[in-house]
């Protein structure tokens, strides 16, 4: 079987159904839509979610998975409660589109061997001493309560339980998580797939993210090829601070010639979807990378 290839409808820079036209143009099987800016839950009921899949299946498409992306990681308790409501919203929209594939940012995975807690306020004042030891004070939120966040461990328990409590819910909707993370630690990821048991999760491969995290892309992606189920294909160039951006495809550092070949080997079924999240001219770079995807592919496999 071929390498399934879909496009993000929001890097065309126009509105859905234009966006769906421009994509169509291009040999692809699939389209990855954004259910937090072009196919919100509480503007799409059934009929308007019926009339879009028919629409895309006029245009010989068909829907290559959801992305909801969030600011802040799955372990970051800031308005936690909010972006898992978000989640939660997109999983209804997934097998209605005729699709089984969410994207969620999950971000860095903590360390769960590190247990010390970080103390982050600054040194007490006098009087925060003078208020805690007056047994008659009625302050009640000193620095001195407040001083730790949660250790890394705690944070990746906290990112084990969330991500539970969302694979159960994605279960009952038919859906999967698929997981963005911001760097491919193979030992702590397979711990933290090994502890979400209440419903499938997969991760999402992404070769620009190895570059700019310092990984060989086809070493990590041999490592975990078993629990990658999205993949986005994006190119990038290492910077000299050790971090890196983003490029057009054929632009950046990645060997996409060793890649590649790896992931034809593997005989994926899942969808390769070729992306450009920043730029200037993100259709046209978009439409570049799925000619020069398709000439190396011949020369990679069947």
């Amino acid at each position: 079987m071929g390498l399934r290839l879909a496009v993000a409808t929001e890097d065309f820079g126009q509105p859905l159904r234009q966006a769906i036209q421009l994509a169509a143009q291009n040999p692809v099987q699939g389209l990855r839509l954004n259910a937090r800016t072009e196919v919100r839950a509480e503007e799409f009921g059934d009929t308007a979610l019926r009339q879009l899949r028919h629409y895309v299946e006029e245009h010989q498409l068909r829907v290559a998975g959801l992305m909801y992306s969030t600011r802040h990681s799955l372990c970051d308790e800031e308005k936690l409660d909010q972006r898992l409501d978000g989640i939660r919203s997109a999983m209804s929209l997934v097998r209605r589109l005729g699709t089984s594939e969410l994207l969620i940012r999950v971000g860095r995975v903590p360390d769960p061997a590190v247990t010390e807690s970080k103390n982050t306020a600054p040194a007490p004042s006098n009087a925060d001493v003078d208020s805690l030891l007056n047994p008659f004070s009625f302050a009640s939120s000193s620095p001195l309560l407040k001083s730790k966040e949660r250790s890394e461990a705690e944070q990746f328990s906290l990112l084990c339980d969330v991500l539970n409590e969302l694979a159960g819910h994605a279960n009952r909707h038919g859906a999967t998580l698929q997981l963005i993370v911001s760097s491919y630690d193979v030992s702590r990821l397979s711990l933290l797939l090994s502890k979400v048991t209440a419903g499938p999760v997969a991760l999402v491969f992404d070769p620009a993210t190895c570059l700019m995290a310092g990984q060989s892309a086809s070493r990590i992606y041999r490592d975990l090829y078993r629990s990658v189920g999205y993949f986005r294909i994006r190119d990038a160039q290492k910077d000299i601070d050790g971090g890196g951006i983003e490029t057009a495809f054929g632009d950046g550092a990645v060997d996409w010639m060793d890649v590649l070949p790896v992931i034809v080997e593997s005989e994926t079924t899942s969808w390769l979807c070729v992306e450009r999240t920043g730029g200037d001219e993100r259709a046209s770079d978009v439409n570049r990378a799925i000619r020069q995807m398709k000439s190396l592919l011949p020369a990679t496999g069947p």
